[in-house]
C-alpha cells in the first residue's frame, strides 16, 4: 500500500496521518504481509472448514449476568468539553455517509 492508497484509507476513517504515523503504517502492513507468506508454508488440506471456532454448543446459563458498572458513568459537560466541536446541548459530528 503506497502513501497515497494509506492517506485515502486514513481520510476514509476521519483520521490525519502525519509522516511518522504514515512511515510506520508501512512498516506494519509490511510485516502483516510477511507474516502471511509464512502462513503458505502450512499444510493445511487435511482440515475440515469450520462453522465456529468451537464448535462446542454454547451454554448460556453458563454466561455471566449483565451488571451495570456506575464508574464510568460520563456527565454532558464532560463529554460535551471533550468534543471537537458543540452547541449547548449536543456534540456535532461529520456526516460522513454520502459525503465525498
Amino acid at each position: 500500500m503506497d502513501d497515497k492508497e494509506l492517506k485515502q484509507l486514513a481520510n476514509n476513517l476521519l483520521f490525519e496521518p502525519n509522516e511518522e504515523v504514515l512511515t510506520l503504517a508501512k512498516k506494519l502492513l509490511g510485516s502483516i504481509d510477511k507474516e502471511l507468506l509464512e502462513l503458505e508454508n502450512f499444510d493445511l488440506s487435511y482440515l475440515k472448514a469450520m462453522s465456529h471456532v468451537n464448535e462446542k454448543p454454547l451454554a448460556f446459563e453458563k454466561l455471566r449476568l449483565d451488571e451495570i458498572d456506575e464508574s464510568f458513568i460520563l456527565d454532558k459537560k464532560s463529554i460535551l468539553e471533550n468534543a471537537k466541536e458543540h452547541d449547548n446541548d449536543f456534540v456535532i459530528i461529520k456526516k460522513v455517509i454520502n459525503e465525498n
